[in-house]
């Protein structure tokens, strides 16, 4: 069967096309996975531990990790997943939320990462993810980010 993902906030369309099984993905997410978000030219690592429909683990990013919270996986191979992690921008230290949906596809995984929220870390004030003189399409190419996770082992 062929899919196409589409996130539902912000209409973009995930990476490419994947094809899947109809029923549960044949291999467990279980293990390591490593990806390249083009946009930032950054690599992404994420330790996934997937127990059933649940998933669990970390993304290490810069010699910190931060864990996968809010994690499934689905019967048509979709998963979704919540991390927090710690951000610096410029003299400040936030604490930002990126939401990550995608589809399993042969090879790998199709994620699109969202900035959804952002505080301060020290205040816990909210810092605005939206700037007020940002386009649409600016703001879609700053907050949402495809790439594709490759299995390392």
């Amino acid at each position: 069967m062929l899919r196409r993902g589409v996130l539902s906030q912000g209409g973009l369309l995930l990476v490419g096309f994947c094809v899947l099984a109809v029923a549960v993905p044949a291999e467990n997410l279980t293990g390591t996975w490593m990806g390249l978000i083009p946009s930032q030219r950054r690599d992404i690592e994420l330790k996934i531990v997937q127990n059933g429909a649940a998933l669990s683990g970390k993304l290490y990013r810069e010699g910190a990790s931060s864990p996968i919270i809010e994690g499934k996986v689905d019967e048509r191979g979709e998963v979704e997943f919540v991390v927090e992690t710690r951000e610096q921008a410029g003299n400040q230290v936030n604490i930002v939320v990126y939401r990550f949906e995608g589809v399993v596809c042969e090879g790998g995984i199709d994620l699109t990462r969202e900035l959804t929220a952002a505080r301060d870390a020290v205040s816990g004030a909210a810092v605005p993810v939206r700037r007020w003189n940002d386009t649409p399409e600016q703001d879609r190419r700053r907050r949402f980010q495809s790439f594709t996770l490759e299995r390392l082992f």
